[in-house]
């Protein structure tokens, strides 16, 4: 009897030490001491311990010392491999914003939602989540824009921490799953594709590249080609001078050793661009403030490579930070005048040669395009063509750019300011306006600024599209 009590006593104690042992091991990881960089999101990079605009965390009033900072949409993947029991914060919208915005707060544990905040706004206090994460092997921290776009949605996961006993969170661990084609891999014979019509201006710089599927080599013929106009048998690439005003209707034609195809073009010489929906790539959502001339280069490269420019997309642009930003004074890449003594725009170090950049581009048949704003600013802090806008038309057409996305941005701070000489004499804006992306301001002031850029373009010796971007 003695000695199976004691049996049993020392059962129990080593139960107590494994216990003991348990609770010594938990221990808890914050959110903002795990690298961040695998976070995705709609506009800017993740903050630490403070809100995207850089001021201290304040939801609904309230101030919190620890947390992240995301732009919606945003996501941020983690691999727990079952050692992370819980994971708390509050959640809400920054009041650094400085506009209304609406985001949804979403917690995905092993593919399955396990919170979700419901559409938060603006000025409402933070809301608590707490998820019981045993056994969970992966976890997804989600913030969408609640549906109605992303201006200003700055989402806070305030206090954000999670109990471990296992080995810490680690970022990264896209779920695995199988590979599939959304589209049939092209057939060996030629398939002309693109548009059927196509609008150019009489007596600018012409181009355009046939797209067509098929193997390589293929040799392109047309009939109907307007005089001023060469098509290149090898590439498909057609040059020279849009002739006088006019339609002129083109077969396009294409052949290979699999077989041939033949397709109408329509080129109507006029004063209308883009009578098709224009199609191409934009670099903001796969390189933000990163992008250089070398990416654009590799774009351009992988829009030939892919097949992309074979089904018809044309354009390769360059979205914001090209320009100088003056705001980045540790960015050497910056350490350029926004503009030379002459008032030009200039492009930061990371673009030495636009032209260079456009005649490569054009070199493979496709356009190149480009961003700016009709502000002091664009929407990335970097010089607009605010009172500059003759100058910037000029040197776009002189690089060689054949499109423009104008994106309102500042634009609001200046509105309502007089044209006169005296105001263009005067230095350009130091300190960034607060920008209002819902002037509710009339019509045709919304107009104007697109109304200016969009006929200064029309004077320009070569065609360029103008994007309004609001």
């Amino acid at each position: 009897m003695k000695r199976l009590l004691f049996t049993t006593l020392v059962a129990i104690g080593a139960a107590s030490c494994r216990a003991i042992s348990a609770a010594q091991a938990t221990e808890t990881v914050w959110l903002d001491a795990l690298d961040l960089k695998t976070i995705s999101q709609g506009w800017g990079t993740p903050q630490v311990n403070r809100s995207i605009r850089e001021q201290p965390l304040v939801i609904g009033g309230q101030k919190f010392v620890r947390g992240v900072a995301t732009h919606a949409d945003s996501t941020y993947r983690l691999t727990l491999n079952g050692g992370t029991e819980r994971f708390t914060a509050s959640v809400g919208l920054d009041e650094a914003a400085g506009e209304p915005g609406s985001v949804v707060f979403e917690v995905i544990a092993d593919g399955k939602p396990v919170f979700a905040s419901g559409v938060m706004q603006s000025g409402q206090p933070a809301k608590p989540l707490d998820v019981d994460l045993r056994g969970v092997q992966s976890l997804l921290l989600h913030v969408t824009d609640a549906g109605d776009g992303i201006i200003c949605d700055h989402a806070d996961w305030a206090n954000a921490q999670f109990t471990v006993t296992g080995e810490n969170p680690v970022p990264g661990g896209v779920p695995k799953e199988a590979p599939y084609l959304l589209t049939p891999k092209p057939a060996a014979a030629p398939r002309l594709n693109g548009p059927k019509v196509y609008g150019a201006r009489p007596g600018h710089p012409f181009l355009y590249r046939i797209p067509a599927q098929g193997e390589r080599p293929m040799t392109f013929s047309a009939s109907g080609l307007p005089q001023g106009l060469q098509l290149d048998a090898q590439t498909g690439i057609i040059t020279g001078t849009t002739p006088p005003r006019g339609e002129y209707n083109i077969t396009l034609r294409a052949k290979n050793s699999h077989g041939r195809d033949h397709r109408g073009f329509k080129l109507v010489s006029g004063d209308t661009l883009a009578l098709t929906p224009p199609m191409g790539w934009n670099s903001w959502y796969a390189h933000y403030a990163r992008i250089t001339d070398p990416m654009m280069r590799a774009a351009v490269d992988i829009m030939i490579r892919s097949g992309m420019a074979d089904v018809g997309y044309q354009y390769v642009n360059i979205d914001a930070c090209w320009a100088v930003n003056p705001a980045l004074t540790n960015d050497p890449t910056m350490q350029v005048p926004p503009r030379d003594a002459n008032g030009n725009v200039q492009p930061n170090r990371k673009f030495p040669d636009m032209k260079a950049v456009t005649d490569y581009i054009h070199g493979r048949g496709l356009k190149a395009g480009l961003y700016s704003s009709p502000g002091p600013w664009d929407c990335m802090l970097a010089v607009g063509s605010w009172l500059h806008e003759e100058q910037d038309a000029q040197a776009y057409a002189n690089w060689g750019f054949d499109f423009l996305k104008y994106d309102w941005c500042s634009y609001d701070s200046v509105a309502d300011k007089p044209r006169s000489p005296e105001e263009m004499q005067r230095p350009y804006p130091t300190i960034p306006p607060t920008f209002n992306f819902a002037s509710g301001r009339p019509l045709d002031e919304l107009k104007r600024p697109y109304q200016l850029m969009g006929g200064l373009l029309r004077q320009q010796p070569r065609d360029i599209v103008l994007n309004l971007c609001q």
